[in-house]
């Protein structure tokens, strides 16, 4: 009975040892995860608002912007022409994908650099885990060096680059499309007296058009998941170059070289890969929830416009 005794008394002082290290491990993850949380967040806002910029840029008020004319009667009974635009929805879907394609290419510069001088960071480093300050300080010239050194570290930037534009065209061309889609199937509320009934349709209607807009950006992360991940592997994989012999006999190489050479570098492609469930799941969600995000911002923003 005391040797039970005894190893019940051991096994608790272990936990109690044990709950202040999970404790510790908890709180030094916690630098990581708000440094992670701002990157995010930064890239983020770039995105959408590169995006939501190059879709309503319009070099004349109304350029090109669609207008439709609602009549509203006031309290003397005359009616009162309103005029409603949507750049977004006047806006073609090459514009959109377009649009797409230059703000992944802000998102791929953005997160080229954080990596780089998340890099540079950790070189710099001293043992108590600070940056040293007065080395940078006393030697700014070596410093940017290194930073510039650390930055350049995470290979070339073209392809990074066009991995990130093409998925973000993807994703943004997708989700347009989807929703134009989904919103034509959704029958329009009429103008609203006052009716309870067509109180009830307005707010019906306005749920059904939340759900196909978090439905459409599922699909639109679903379909970028995949490109991307094609693309990532594309950029990242060496393709044959053409044979060094046969090009030093010959700067002119006969046609049936060069078809020969161009199969060659087209079957070395890489094959695309069909996603699990799970994965798709994983990017369906963020992606339906940071689309419904941006139409209820640009929603609230228009309203108090």
């Amino acid at each position: 009975m005391e040797e039970e005794m005894k190893v019940m008394l051991q096994q608790h002082q272990q936990q109690q040892q044990k709950q202040p290290e999970k404790w510790r491990a908890v709180l030094k993850r916690i630098p990581s995860f708000v440094a992670t949380l701002a990157k995010n967040t930064v890239l983020g806002m770039a995105v959408f608002t590169t995006y939501e910029g190059i879709v309503e840029y319009s070099p004349s008020p109304s350029a090109n912007h669609t207008s439709a004319e609602n009549g509203r009667a006031d309290d003397t009974g005359t009616t009162e022409t309103m005029l409603v635009t949507d750049p977004f929805a006047s806006a073609t879907l090459s514009r959109h994908a377009a649009a797409g394609f230059v703000a992944g290419t802000v998102h791929a510069s953005l997160s080229y650099a954080f990596d780089g001088i998340s890099r540079w960071r950790q070189m710099m480093m001293t043992k108590k885990g600070n940056v040293n300050i007065m080395s940078m300080v006393r030697h700014p010239a070596a410093s940017a060096s290194s930073m510039a050194a650390s930055i350049r570290a995470g290979g070339p930037f073209l392809p990074y680059a066009l991995h990130h534009a093409t998925s973000h065209m993807v994703l943004f061309g997708t989700y347009e499309a989807t929703k134009r889609l989904l919103l034509g199937a959704i029958p329009s509320s009429k103008d609203n007296n006052g009716n309870a009934e067509e109180e009830e349709q307005d707010i019906d209607s306005h749920y059904s058009s939340l759900t196909a807009v978090a439905f459409a950006g599922g699909i639109a992360g679903s379909a970028q998941y995949i490109v991307g991940d094609y693309t990532e592997r594309l950029t990242q994989g060496k393709v044959p170059s053409a044979d060094a012999s046969s090009s030093s006999r010959s700067q002119n190489p006969p046609s049936s070289l060069k078809l020969a050479n161009s199969a060659r570098k087209f079957r070395s492609l890489p094959m695309p890969r069909v996603p699990d469930g799970r994965s798709l799941l994983l990017a369906f969600i963020p992606s339906a929830i940071g689309f419904v995000a941006f139409e209820f911002g640009r929603e609230v923003i228009s309203d108090d416009d």
